[in-house]
């Protein structure tokens, strides 16, 4: 598309401060003033592509543009030039059909401001056809056409929720801007006439459909902000959206592409259930402990290893169950300690020097009760072997 030529800068000054002074709203007026350049007020057009120009001014600068069709926002975005105190602003439209459009335009400042929309009332007639066919003169030959190249597929990924993750509470009738970020899992380019869209569950009051913030090529991420109102009643809201393309086919998430990103807030106080406990038992019982020796008997040879295993219960919990075990000749010793079971075993041995083996056992509750099994004995013995002799 050819541009207009650039124009020397003191020229561009003596523009600026006429336009600022005698083509903006009234003074007084917040905001950047706007104006559209092309195409005009009450203008008629054949329908067909179009760029439509706009200027905005502000002292301190023009953060944001937006402009709009028919209600419709078909661009928001920052402006080349965000500082400078004028600037240009282009945007393509392809519009679909005849008929009469509203051509809305606003600018915001650095402080967040909006000033005043200025509107343009176009009219398109008549009805381009958006592909020709082109019937040949000549008999085509018999060779194979070369393959069509299949289209690009519109699919989006969820990365995460930027802000407002599922069920935060949001106070009633309190404004807040929910932001997901998504990415292009498709084969074709998101370019701003690609929309962020509201498809069902609760409104909420959204600012949607909405264009696409940037060009997003496959593989790439872009934040998706929608503002919202929380509603005035306490419960939990859920609005699913979909991004649509420039053919009005709407897609979404998954392998289809057709799973919609949501969000869900509470409004009000979470409810916070506190499980009713059943009241403490009271513990008013010392355990109970029994003790046994494997392999069994009241004897046993020496070089036998030996294990000893401890039972214990109480209406509470057993704590911690003791083994001792005194070998022949020996002080007792504490041969095993078990916490918060029913069951200790331990194995000793193999036991060499021959006398009495005792051992017995001691079982804990949380209250500090204890009781001690009573003493268990085994003799260990020496096997003698004698070798017998007959006369000769």
């Amino acid at each position: 598309m050819i541009r207009p030529a650039t124009t020397p800068r003191w020229i561009s000054v003596t523009i600026l401060a006429a336009l600022l002074v005698g083509c903006g709203p009234a003074t007084g007026a917040s905001g950047p003033q706007v104006w559209i350049d092309a195409p005009l007020n009450d203008s008629t057009h054949p329908l067909a592509p179009m760029e439509i120009v706009l200027h905005a001014a502000d002292p301190a600068g023009v953060a944001m543009v937006e402009l709009s069709v028919n209600g419709e926002v078909l661009t928001r975005r920052p402006p080349d030039g965000t500082a400078a105190p004028l600037v240009t602003f282009r945007a393509d439209w392809d519009p679909q059909s005849p008929g009469e459009y509203l051509l809305a335009a606003r600018a915001q400042d650095h402080s967040g401001a909006w000033g005043e929309a200025t509107v343009n009332k176009v009219i398109l007639t008549g009805a381009v056809p958006r592909a020709s066919v082109v019937t040949p003169t000549t008999t085509p030959t018999a060779s194979a056409s070369p393959p069509s190249t299949p289209a690009c597929v519109d699919r989006a990924e969820f990365v995460t929720d930027v802000t407002f993750p599922d069920n935060q509470i949001v106070a009633p009738g309190a404004a807040f801007q929910k932001i997901w970020r998504l990415r292009n899992d498709g084969s074709c380019p998101w370019t701003e006439r690609y929309q962020v869209v509201f498809v069902d569950g609760d409104s909420m009051n959204n600012n949607s459909p909405l264009p696409m913030p940037q060009i997003v090529q496959p593989g790439e991420t872009v934040d998706l902000a929608v503002d919202m109102v929380a509603p005035s009643a306490d419960g939990t809201y859920r609005g699913s959206y979909l991004l649509r393309n420039p053919q009005g086919q709407t897609f979404g998430l998954g392998r289809d592409g057709q799973t919609p990103f949501y969000v869900q807030i509470i409004v009000g106080q979470r409810r916070v259930i506190t499980p009713t406990l059943p009241p403490p038992v009271v513990d008013t019982q010392a355990p109970s402990v029994s003790v046994s020796h494997s392999p069994a008997g009241s004897s046993l040879p020496t070089g036998t290893s030996i294990t000893f295993t401890a039972t214990a219960s109480d209406n509470v919990g057993v704590t911690r169950i003791d083994i001792w075990v005194t070998a022949p000749g020996q002080f007792p010793v504490l041969a095993k300690t078990c916490n918060n079971t029913t069951s200790c075993s331990t194995t000793g041995g193999p036991y060499n020097s021959m006398g009495t083996l005792s051992y017995f056992a001691i079982a804990a509750d949380a209250a500090g009760h204890e009781t001690n099994s009573g003493g268990q004995s085994i003799t260990i013995y020496v096997v003698i072997s004698q070798r017998l002799r007959f006369p000769s």
